[in-house]
């Protein structure tokens, strides 16, 4: 009965050195995860800011308000 429990006790220690480890690596996990949703929001932003500006330069060129070299024309 002693061995047993012994084995037992030694089976909860590792058990919860791995659990420790697990938990490591969850807040590794995590932390890579949020790291690539930051990315993904910046890259996200600036396909936006880019295709507005492309809607604005088609705009700005159906107005007429650049030349046939595709130079700006000022308008003031």
């Amino acid at each position: 009965m002693k061995e047993h429990t012994e084995r037992l006790q030694e089976i909860v220690k590792e058990l919860e050195r791995k659990n420790y480890y697990l938990g490591q690596e969850g807040r590794i996990l995590r932390r890579l995860v949020k790291d690539y949703q930051n990315q993904n929001r910046v890259l996200e932003g600036f396909a936006l800011m880019v295709f507005m500006l492309k809607q604005l330069v088609v705009r700005l060129y159906l107005l007429g308000l650049f030349d046939g070299n595709n130079a700006y024309i000022t308008i003031f």
